[in-house]
């Protein structure tokens, strides 16, 4: 089963989600594998937003919470980076 978990963060909306691999799991005999991807949504002058991110490293969890613990960094990572871009502008 997919996990999803919800959180706000500087004004984005994260959705972070630890979904089943099930290709990686067969591979590599370990049964049930997690990926962790993100949705972030955020509004701003020039209308409503959204981007899917995916783990740039390719990594895969034996346990859900790893995967969206990992999730919600990638997504808080890339706000991070979206704020610090937009005050150098």
């Amino acid at each position: 089963m997919n996990r999803y978990a919800y959180e706000e963060y500087r004004s984005c909306q994260i959705y972070a989600g630890a979904q089943i691999d099930r290709d990686a799991g067969e591979g590599a005999q370990l049964g049930v594998v997690y990926q962790p991807v993100a949705v972030i949504e955020w509004q701003d002058s020039t209308g409503s937003h959204r981007k899917l991110l995916c783990d740039p490293k390719q990594r895969v969890f034996a346990r859900s919470g790893d995967a969206l613990k990992i999730a919600t960094a990638i997504a808080k990572d890339y706000i991070d980076s979206m704020s610090l871009l937009a005050h150098l502008t």
